[in-house]
């Protein structure tokens, strides 16, 4: 088979389990294939198993969505207000109970998955490091948030728990991130970005989910 045809065959199974993730179906080599209108034996020519397709797959709807929001994200200042509206989006995302439930028996999949979000962030405060408008924001403030990563890494977890568990994503986005004060601000200023942050995801599920 030649490389063009290998690749359109691949796009076809991905194309595949990204539908299903996003109907919050549950994946089976059975309903991949079914769906990509391809042989049951053509799955295993193309990945070993389905952790392998399904994070292959998720990892793409994760850059999709990231290049889609990123000109409305960027829009948003301050900038250290992007990294909490981008905490909501990412919890958003994994709402759907198949695709958090797999997440959580890939413990590992979740930390890469995390970390694939982090340069991103980081641009966003290395900008705000240099806003002169932002004199309180610091190296300190970003040195926190680079040593809190692994609380919230476990965070992000726990979050994915909570969603099984059937309750609000704004619920368990506001309790995560009061529980966890990701640039070490004042109190106030803490509870200003969530609320800020909150109202600046509405706007953004409105105009494209």
């Amino acid at each position: 088979m030649n490389t063009k045809k290998r690749e359109k065959t691949k796009a076809k199974l991905l194309k595949a389990v990204r539908l299903i993730i996003t109907r919050g179906e549950k994946a089976s080599v059975s309903s991949i294939t079914k769906k990509a209108n391809l042989a049951y034996g053509t799955f295993y020519r193309y990945f070993k198993d389905l952790d392998e397709i399904y994070y292959e797959a998720i990892e793409e709807l994760l850059f999709d969505l990231a290049l889609k929001l990123g000109p409305e994200l960027n829009s948003i200042y301050p900038a250290p207000l992007r990294v909490y509206v981008a905490w909501y989006i990412v919890i958003d995302f994994y709402k759907d109970k198949n695709t958090a439930t797999w997440l959580l028996d890939h413990p590992g999949k979740i930390n890469k998955a995390f970390l694939d979000t982090q340069p991103i962030s980081e641009e966003w405060i290395q900008e705000a490091i240099k806003d002169p408008k932002l004199p309180l924001f610091t190296k300190k403030n970003a040195n926190h948030y680079m040593k809190v990563r692994t609380y919230l890494f476990w965070m992000y977890a726990n979050a994915l728990k909570e969603i099984l568990k059937g309750r609000k994503i704004v619920d368990i986005y506001t309790e995560l991130m009061s529980a966890s004060n990701i640039f070490n601000f004042s109190k106030n200023t803490h509870e200003l970005y969530i609320k800020t942050s909150i109202k600046y995801f509405d706007e953004i599920k409105r105009n494209h989910f």
